[in-house]
């Protein structure tokens, strides 16, 4: 497709110098449009680090339990879609367990400075295409509404793929500095988030930590819900390599995670 836009974009400028009509011109700058935005959709769900060709099928308009339990259905792992409930374009995980998680944290390229003040966390920051954080006013807004589980997926440096699940997620609003509720722990990674149940968020312009002496969010850098200070911080300072992270303690040593993501998925209730 994008080879066929460059042609049309020559031909293009053939027809101009040739003097061609007005309305000639007119109609191809209309096809053009229509083939360019074919090609940003295709790339738009091209998200590393398992991405898979869409072919001509139709996306999934809801994120939702189930998605990824129909053989019949061949979504790409990952799509980008619009969510009422956070007023914006969410990442959904398709597969994952049944597929439906909404991926509210991501980190696979470390190029994404996650080391940001109050607003920043509140408002959310990154790209849907590579690392962000959705943001707590975003994410407060989902999880007061509905109930909410937990899914974090955690890489390790020598490419082993650990998880864990908690089965009740959600953050209290802004005047409650976006205070952590988790619920009962399961999966392969230790259970390392507990730690940090019922805490605060932090940042470094917002000191709201469980340690008295110093601010969690400086001595480890990012912004987290640090106790005194930190089990599990996957928004501390860390790289691909794993040669700088504090972002998953496995006993007294930190684990070096090269890639994590963070995600929620709506329970059902009978």
């Amino acid at each position: 497709m994008a080879r066929a836009f460059v042609s049309q974009v020559l031909l293009l400028v053939a027809m101009i110098i040739l003097n061609s009509s007005a309305k000639d011109v007119a109609e191809y700058l209309s096809d053009m449009e229509t083939d360019l935005a074919g090609i940003v959709a295709s790339l738009n769900q091209t998200h590393e680090p398992h991405a898979q060709s869409r072919g001509h099928q139709e996306l999934p308009t809801t994120c939702e339990r189930g998605m990824g339990d129909d053989i019949t259905k061949t979504y790409p792992p990952y799509v980008i879609m619009s969510h009422d409930g956070p007023k914006r374009q969410i990442l959904c995980d398709t597969h994952t367990d049944g597929g439906g998680w909404i991926i509210f944290q991501r980190r696979v390229k470390g190029n994404v400075d996650f080391y940001r003040d109050w607003t920043a966390y509140r408002d959310g920051f990154g790209s849907l295409t590579g690392d962000f954080w959705m943001g707590n006013e975003a994410l407060y807004n989902l999880t007061d509404k509905h109930p909410y589980e937990l899914r974090i997926d955690i890489r390790i440096k020598n490419g082993q793929e650990v998880f864990a699940r908690y089965s009740i997620f959600r953050i209290e609003d802004e005047s409650n500095k976006y205070r952590l509720q988790i619920g009962a722990y399961s999966g392969t990674a230790s259970d390392e988030l507990s730690y940090h149940d019922k805490m605060f968020f932090t940042t470094f312009d917002r000191d709201n930590d469980g340690r008295s002496t110093y601010n969690c969010a400086i001595r480890y850098p990012g912004g987290w819900w640090y106790n005194s200070c930190i089990r599990a911080a996957l928004n501390t300072e860390w790289d691909v390599t794993g040669t700088k992270t504090y972002g998953w303690y496995h006993g007294t040593s930190p684990i070096p995670v090269s890639f994590s993501e963070m995600k929620i998925r709506r329970i059902q209730v009978i």
